[in-house]
């Protein structure tokens, strides 16, 4: 199982599954959590930019996610835990805080599940949503500005 926003899809995230996927070893299935607008909302202190049906269906497309689901509401890691009932949880990079919450969670259910950080893809800045977002911005913003002819 992997969780996150998957807001703006890029390569990262699919580099980020394909890696969860190899981590379940041969025959796994990957089902894919992803977070609820509110989730995001109470997470990050901003909405996702593609609501959550629309990142969910991006990513049960890709090829190497074999289920997708919304994430419960009210952060309810444990009803999705009972319901998937995955062998391994596959984390971020950057979901430190997320990790030890349910590897917190996992000690305290007598759960036998795996929690596995994956690491960053790439560094090329556009392996994020943020550094996608940003460069977007700053397209925009140059081409606001006046143009002198060459």
């Amino acid at each position: 199982m992997a969780t996150g926003a998957f807001d703006l899809l890029h390569l990262g995230h699919v580099k980020f599954l394909e890696a969860s996927k190899r981590r379940g070893g041969r025959g796994a299935k990957l089902v894919v959590v992803v977070a609820r607008d509110k989730t995001v909302f109470s997470r990050k202190g901003r909405l996702p930019i593609l609501p959550e049906d629309q990142r969910r269906e991006l990513v049960g497309s890709l090829r190497v996610v074999d289920k997708a689901i919304l994430g419960h509401t009210h952060l309810d890691l444990l009803g999705v835990l009972r319901e998937v009932k995955p062998d391994i949880i596959c984390v971020g990079y950057d979901q430190n805080q997320i990790k030890v919450s349910v590897q917190k969670l996992l000690r305290g259910e007598r759960l036998p599940i795996r929690v596995v950080q994956i690491p960053k893809f790439g560094h090329d800045g556009l392996n994020s949503s943020t550094g996608i977002k940003r460069r977007v911005a700053t397209s925009w913003r140059d081409r606001a500005k006046p143009r002198r002819s060459p």
